[in-house]
């Protein structure tokens, strides 16, 4: 009888230990689920806006570089396009480009239709007569101001489809890590100045988003030419050939912070 009583005791005891410890755990898993939704942890906030620029020369100029040739036959078609690309690879390699400044960015050869009409009311029938083959080449000049020098002696050539140049900068990202930081201290120190004019205290960033911008001006560092100069080119008594505006690349950065004050 004793030993049944003692069971009892231990029993309850045990079930009141595991009552409290649902207790327990319930307590705590509502308190965080409070928390979740701010009824415990909720804070005021406010936000504000930095801005940081950069300015860069450009220092690579692109070429894109279009041949094109045609003949009666695909594989003749072919040969004077590859007498072409030596051509232009050899004189390239002659004005200082390196092969890995040089990159292929399409080539293929296409048949060459003609509609001849059998009638005034007739649509015509379609003929073969040649193959045209094609090959677009992509250069980056690092010394910009040959650019135009090269696009003119490839001119001189025969190449006569050329796109470009096209003026950029080779490590944006530098110049864009340089500007989010100038954010940055544009912004931590906007919340400096809002906190004290409102009598608060910056506590911790609760948020932080970022948007750039890329600008390009090619005003601003166009080469002079004088008068004289520029009437030699166009009528051909002057050889100089003009250096083309680079200009300037902007990059701006807009960030947005959001800080917890008390």
């Amino acid at each position: 009888m004793e030993t049944l009583i003692k069971d009892k005791k231990i029993s309850v005891s045990l079930f009141i230990l595991l009552v409290i410890i649902s207790l327990f755990v319930i307590t705590k898993i509502v308190g965080e689920v409070r928390g979740n939704f701010g009824e415990e942890e909720s804070y005021n906030v406010i936000s504000v806006n930095g801005k940081g620029e950069t300015l860069a020369v450009s220092n690579i100029a692109t070429l894109n570089i279009n041949l094109e040739e045609e003949d009666a036959t695909s594989k003749k078609s072919q040969e004077l396009l590859n007498e072409s690309i030596n051509k232009t690879l050899t004189y390239l390699a002659e004005k200082g480009i390196e092969t890995k400044d040089i990159k292929s960015t399409f080539g293929g050869i296409s048949p060459r239709y003609e509609y001849l009409k059998s009638s005034y009311y007739s649509s015509g029938q379609r003929k073969l007569v040649g193959f045209t083959a094609r090959q677009s080449i992509e250069v980056k000049v690092r010394e910009v101001d040959d650019a135009n020098t090269i696009r003119t002696g490839l001119a001189e050539l025969g190449v006569d489809n050329i796109e470009g140049p096209n003026f950029s900068i080779e490590d944006e990202k530098g110049y864009k890590e340089e500007a989010r930081a100038l954010a940055i201290t544009d912004a931590k120190e906007k919340a400096k100045v809002l906190a004290k004019d409102l009598g608060v205290r910056l506590v911790k960033i609760v948020s932080f988003s970022e948007g750039s911008n890329y600008y390009y001006d090619g005003r601003n560092t166009m080469k002079a030419m004088s008068m004289d100069s520029v009437e030699g080119v166009a009528y051909g008594v002057d050889e100089q050939t003009p250096s083309l505006p680079t200009g300037e690349n902007k990059i701006t950065s807009n960030v947005t912070i959001t800080y917890e004050i008390r």
